[in-house]
């Protein structure tokens, strides 16, 4: 007599199926990854009590760029140039540091001219001699590097959210109209929040305070003569100082 043997099917489709599940698994998985990296970021600021307020770009497309200021009868570049920025110490420039561009000379009516132009590089290597912020080691930002906006600009670093206990990138929006520094809020991923009263608006409010300061301070030597600021210039890639 011939006895059949059942063979278990079942068993013969694990691997298959465990594969199937795995391959599920993993994709579902790294969906989920990709899209806690585009979303978590705003997740965050808002359980922290941030708010959005639209985009960042629309605060720069408003702001109609000041005209170039013309300096007559300019005279030979001075070999360098002092930074005085009162109680926030003196800057000394050179061109092995920073790459900068000075021309001194005078108004249409005769007046003594100067301007002073930085880009974006120099900036932030003035930065790093005089802040911490622009290193690693500063407790609450760090790592900033300067995106200039026209009439403004856009301080990319790391903020320490202390509630989740994690380092967020964000950017800090500053407008600069009549020489006043205001801060429009933080960026992330392009869009703009409001700042909560807690402890990054007081960081947000000394930056503003320090920046202000040392504005309605700075004055340049340059040729064997001061100059005090008259007027800020911001486009999407130099800063210039007019001053008199």
């Amino acid at each position: 007599m011939r006895i059949e043997r059942q063979v278990r099917r079942s068993n013969l489709s694990l691997p298959m199926l465990a594969c199937g599940c795995l391959t599920v698994l993993l994709g579902g998985g790294i969906i989920l990854v990709l899209a806690g990296l585009v979303f978590l970021p705003g997740i965050i600021l808002q359980f922290t009590g941030f708010q959005s307020q639209g985009s960042t770009e629309a605060i720069f497309e408003t702001i109609t760029p000041e005209p170039t200021v013309v300096v007559e009868n300019p005279q030979p570049t001075p070999a360098g140039a002092v930074v005085n920025l009162g109680q926030y110490g003196t800057e000394t420039l050179n061109n092995r540091l920073y790459d900068y561009t000075i021309v001194t000379g005078s108004t249409s009516s005769g007046q003594q001219l100067a301007t002073l132009t930085f880009d974006e590089n120099s900036l932030e290597t003035i930065c790093q001699q005089r802040s911490d912020i622009c290193g690693p080691n500063n407790p609450r930002f760090r790592n900033a590097v300067i995106d200039l906006k026209p009439g403004g600009a856009i301080v990319n670093g790391e903020v320490y959210v202390q509630q989740v206990g994690i380092w967020q990138r964000v950017g800090i929006v500053m407008r600069l109209t009549n020489n006043q520094l205001t801060i429009a809020g933080v960026d992330v991923g392009g869009t703009l929040y409001t700042v909560p009263p807690n402890e990054f608006s007081d960081l947000i409010s000394e930056v503003e305070r320090v920046g202000n300061e040392a504005i309605q301070q700075l004055a340049v030597e340059a040729g064997g003569t001061s100059y005090t600021l008259v007027q800020i210039q911001v486009t999407e890639t130099a800063l210039t100082l007019v001053m008199q």
